[in-house]
């Protein structure tokens, strides 16, 4: 997903404080940050500050990498963190997808090409998108993250035991407790996905 070679350049030449290196990695990775930041707040302005919380805390810790391992696993792994201390701290406030607003406070609609399905599909995937999105955001921190990670950031069983810091044991199993936790919410809301 990103490449390890190209971040261990950038960084080393962040560690000589070079201020483009810093910009390349913001530009690189904010997207990212911010999207796993919104998917665990589902708070567009929480996740705005937490996404520039995680990279001020990275820039400062940057001597603290260990450049046997992928930046991107660290820095993902701080953003996790980051983002399970907010919502512990904050009491699980979670926002409802009832309304159908997006990360901007807008409404949002599937945009699909004209060859594409047909209103009423078009309307059930939505449907069962957001039953799925509503469940997600209910789950305890710790298995919204390993969710989010695995299938939002798409990211290996692998890179997820390393960015947590988890034995590949245990990220497959949380990851299997929290599909059969999310089926069970679902089953009994008697939602079909």
């Amino acid at each position: 997903m990103f490449d390890r070679h190209q971040d261990l350049k950038t960084i080393r030449r962040c560690k000589r404080g070079e201020e483009a290196a810093f910009a390349e990695i913001l530009g690189r990775y904010r997207g990212a940050i911010y999207n796993l930041c919104y998917r665990m707040t589902r708070n567009s302005e929480d996740a705005r500050d937490l996404g520039q919380e995680v990279f001020i805390k990275v820039f400062s810790l940057l001597d603290r990498f260990d450049e046997n391992y992928a930046f991107s696993s660290w820095l993902f792994r701080i953003g996790t963190n980051h983002c399970i201390d907010h919502l512990r701290r904050n009491r699980l406030r979670f926002l409802s997808l009832d309304g159908g607003v997006g990360p901007d406070g807008e409404e949002y609609e599937f945009q699909l090409p004209d060859s594409g399905p047909g209103p009423d599909t078009v309307l059930q995937r939505k449907e069962a998108l957001e039953r799925l999105e509503e469940v997600i955001s209910e789950l305890p921190p710790h298995y919204k993250a390993i969710t989010l990670l695995r299938h939002d950031q798409q990211l290996s069983y692998e890179e997820i035991a390393e960015i947590l810091q988890l034995p590949l044991g245990t990220v497959k199993a949380r990851i299997h407790r929290a599909r059969n936790q999310i089926q069970q919410m679902l089953a009994a809301r008697s939602y079909d996905i």
